[in-house]
C-alpha cells in the first residue's frame, strides 16, 4: 500500500528534501517485500538526488545501509585549489656546451620557489578523471663560478603562469585513496630577475646588482610532461589532497638571439646565459570540491561500467 501511495507523490515538482526522503521510503518498502531489483532503482533514484547519503548505523537497517553502500556514485565536475610554499624546487639541464667569457666552470644549485592555483576536473569513472588547471608558479635557481680572481654568484627567479592538464588514476573506493597521475604544461613567462653579486679573493672588494631584467633573455614559453602520485582523503563534499610531481621541461627558455645585449653582465660579471631546460619537483597541498554527482546505475554496471 505504501508503494502505491508514493509512486504518484515522486514527481519533480516535489522539494529535493521530501523527493530523496520518498525514495528511501520506497526503498525501505521494497526491501520489506524481499524485491532487490526495485529497492536498488529506488536507492540509486534516492542518490542521484542526494548523493552525499550518509547511512545511520542507528537509524537504518542493516540491509538498507548494504544497499546503499553497493551503489556507486562519482564525482563529475570538480573545481579544487592547491597551493604549496617553500617546497618547489627547480634543476637545470644545460644543453650542450656552456658559454664563458673565461675559462671558468659554473655550478647550478636549486633552490625553494612555490606555486599556486586552481584545478578543474571531469571524472570519467570511479578510478579515471582529467583536470585543467591554472598555477602561478615562481621558480628559483643559483649559479656560482670563479674567474679572474673573483667569486660571482646569481640568482634567477622565474614566474610562470602555467596551464597543466593531466590524467590520474585512482586506486581503491575508501576514504583514503592513493593516485597516479601524468600530462603536461604549458608556461607563459610573467616575470624574470636576477641578483648578480662578485667578491673579489678574499678582500672586501664586492660588485652587485639586484633585480636585474631578464625578460628579454628568456623565451616567453615552456612546454614540458608531468608525473606524480598522491592521496586523497575524503572530507564533506570534496577530498584534502597531497600531491608531489616531477615536471620536466623539454623546451630551451634562454633567447640565445639576445644571449649578448646586456653589456653589463659580460663586462662586469663576466657572465652569459648558457642555454638550459628547467624541471621541477613541488609538493602540493590542497583540497577539491565537487561540484555534482552521477550514480552508476545497475543496468550500466552489468554492462561494463565501473
Amino acid at each position: 500500500d505504501l508503494i502505491t501511495e508514493l509512486k504518484p507523490c515522486l514527481t519533480n515538482s516535489m522539494n529535493r528534501s521530501d523527493l530523496w526522503q520518498g525514495y528511501k521510503l520506497m526503498a525501505l518498502s521494497y526491501l520489506a517485500l524481499n524485491d532487490l531489483e526495485n529497492a536498488r532503482k529506488a536507492a540509486e533514484d534516492m542518490l542521484e538526488i542526494n548523493p552525499q547519503y550518509p547511512p545511520s548505523l542507528l537509524k537504518d537497517p542493516k540491509d538498507f545501509i548494504d544497499l546503499v553502500n553497493s551503489v556507486v556514485v562519482i564525482p563529475k565536475f570538480s573545481l579544487g585549489l592547491s597551493a604549496a610554499f617553500g617546497i618547489n624546487y627547480s634543476f637545470v639541464n644545460v644543453i650542450g656546451a656552456p658559454y664563458t667569457i673565461s675559462n671558468y666552470t659554473k655550478t647550478y644549485t636549486s633552490k625553494p620557489g612555490y606555486q599556486f592555483g586552481i584545478f578543474g576536473g571531469y571524472t570519467i569513472n570511479r578510478n579515471i578523471d582529467i583536470s585543467l588547471g591554472l598555477y602561478g608558479s615562481v621558480k628559483n635557481y643559483g649559479i656560482s663560478y670563479n674567474t679572474n680572481g673573483f667569486n660571482v654568484n646569481v640568482n634567477e627567479k622565474l614566474t610562470y603562469l602555467e596551464v597543466p592538464i593531466i590524467a590520474k588514476y585512482t586506486f581503491g573506493n575508501s576514504r583514503l585513496r592513493p593516485y597516479l597521475e601524468i600530462g603536461g604544461y604549458e608556461g607563459i613567462l610573467l616575470s624574470a630577475y636576477s641578483d648578480f653579486n662578485s667578491t673579489y679573493g678574499t678582500t672586501s672588494q664586492k660588485l652587485s646588482d639586484n633585480n636585474v631584467s631578464s625578460n628579454d633573455r628568456r623565451n616567453n614559453t615552456n612546454f614540458g610532461l608531468l608525473g606524480g602520485a598522491g592521496l586523497t582523503y575524503k572530507v564533506w563534499q570534496g577530498h584534502f589532497l597531497v600531491d608531489v610531481k616531477y615536471c620536466s621541461g623539454l623546451t630551451n627558455i634562454v633567447n640565445g638571439a639576445n644571449r649578448y645585449s646586456d653589456e653589463n653582465l659580460y663586462f662586469k660579471y663576466y657572465y652569459l646565459d648558457d642555454d638550459i631546460k628547467l624541471s621541477n619537483f613541488l609538493l602540493s597541498v590542497g583540497y577539491v570540491y565537487y561540484m555534482n554527482y552521477k550514480v552508476i546505475r545497475h543496468n550500466n554496471a552489468s554492462k561494463g561500467a565501473n
